[in-house]
């Protein structure tokens, strides 16, 4: 029993360190229930956060029409087209459209603005719409596509090759969620298509051959007027574009902020039964922000007061050292349960040695990574404080700037409080001890 006196205290070193030392559990991935290919990533860095089978060749559906629209808006904010625009559609507007294709029934002489058919395109996946967009921005629809190939391959897109502008299946008509999500975070960088794909309704007015439409997004994240029903409208959510055909299955591409953290997400090849109204384009993607919003944070992984590295100086016959340290702070969205202080570091020198630098010289950089070589970032490096040099005379000795890192303060105030906790532990178990040899000498008499 006397054992059992000290538990308590054996329990509160153990609390201590469990307080002041970083997590290391490792984080569980999302499940999903049907998704054949999904990637996650940070909206600001671009960086894969969560992925399965991203590289995967796919059916891209309607999230095609992401593509087409960042052409458009590019072409308007080159001034080579205008919103303004009058667009009579042609014999070619249902080129490549079957009967089960996304419609509203616009046909050749039907005569709209440029803006309108955005709208068409993005709000209610017309696949039409694209087919007059595209015969407007390029003359032709044949020339359009090539625009759009040359556009994926600028943008770093490998696993791509679109055959038209809509979605419907084609032989050479491809994709992968990882392209996907590069052409998403270029498309999310202009403010014209973000503002048309997070546009909940939007009405055309009546045309020379049609009444008023009235659109609404296809996308239940962003309303519950959705065709795809209420209950999967989440906050935060920002756009981007649904898909589906029989091939493809059911496909959505996702912009969603909380609390600071962007991110962009892929879901394709998921499965839906519109009896039951539970699609999993919807929640594979709900589950995969979930995942992220409650996981993930933005944490500084390296300030501007951390001593980083050294560069080696060298002054006539002289040899010392300077420390590095990061230009600016290096944050990233990481695992709230990182340990920071165990990321792998990558310092590159600009070179070996230097002559007799000065504080505030840029003589390299840094980049980390997390433990399964993921890169978090990079940092350029520079001079502060004084150089240290090598066997010197005292006379000569120069003084190393007193400054000390964030990591080091943390080690610091880590050991002292271990060092209190210690003399504590020291100081109760002697007063209990002398408390018991009282108590039994007063027994005794």
């Amino acid at each position: 029993m006397k054992k059992l006196r000290f538990l308590p205290l054996i329990m509160a070193v153990l609390l201590l360190f469990t307080s002041v030392s970083p997590c290391a559990f490792a984080l569980e991935a999302p499940v999903l229930n049907s998704a054949r290919s999904v990637i996650l990533t940070d909206a600001d860095s671009g960086r894969i956060l969560y992925s399965e089978n991203a590289y995967t060749r796919s059916e891209p559906a309607s999230l095609t029409k992401v593509m087409t629209l960042l052409l458009a808006v590019e072409a308007i904010e080159n001034n080579n087209a205008s919103l303004d625009d009058s667009v009579t559609a042609s014999s070619h507007c249902v080129e490549g459209i079957e009967n089960d294709s996304s419609s509203l029934n616009i046909y050749q002489g039907e005569t709209m603005s440029l803006e309108d058919l955005l709208y068409c395109a993005a709000l209610a996946s017309a696949d039409e719409s694209c087919n007059i967009i595209a015969e407007h921005i390029s003359g032709s629809i044949e020339d359009f596509v090539k625009l759009m190939n040359e556009k994926a391959e600028q943008l770093g897109c490998t696993g791509t090759h679109f055959e038209n502008t809509h979605g419907m299946p084609a032989s050479n008509h491809y994709t992968t969620a990882y392209d996907l999500s590069l052409i998403a975070h270029e498309a999310m960088s202009h403010e014209l298509f973000e503002k048309l794909v997070s546009t909940e309704k939007y009405a055309v007015g009546a045309t020379n051959n049609h009444a008023k439409r009235e659109l609404v997004n296809t996308n239940a994240l962003l309303t519950a007027d959705s065709p795809y029903g209420s209950k999967y409208v989440y906050e935060g959510a920002k756009g981007i574009k649904t898909g589906h055909t029989q091939a493809a299955g059911l496909c959505l591409m996702t912009s969603a902020e909380r609390n600071g953290i962007d991110v962009i997400c892929v879901v394709l090849g998921a499965s839906g039964d519109s009896a039951t109204e539970s699609y999993d384009s919807f929640n594979d993607t709900i589950t995969l922000l979930d995942w992220v919003f409650d996981n993930f944070s933005y944490r500084c992984l390296a300030s501007q007061e951390d001593i980083v590295g050294t560069q080696p100086v060298i002054n006539g016959d002289r040899q010392g050292k300077i420390n590095l340290y990061p230009t600016e702070a290096l944050n990233a969205l990481v695992p709230k349960d990182i340990n920071v202080y165990q990321l792998k570091k990558e310092i590159t020198l600009y070179s070996d040695s230097v002559e007799n630098t000065s504080s505030g010289a840029e003589l390299g950089e840094m980049t980390l990574f997390d433990d399964n070589g993921n890169e978090l970032g990079t940092v350029k490096l520079v001079a502060k404080g004084n150089i240290i040099y090598e066997q010197t005379s005292p006379d000569e000795t120069e003084v190393p700037s007193a400054s000390i890192s964030g990591m080091q303060k943390n080690a610091i105030f880590i050991a002292a409080a271990i060092l209190a906790l210690v003399v504590f532990l020291v100081i109760l178990a002697a007063v209990r001890k002398v408390r018991f040899v009282k108590a039994r000498r007063a027994g005794k008499r």
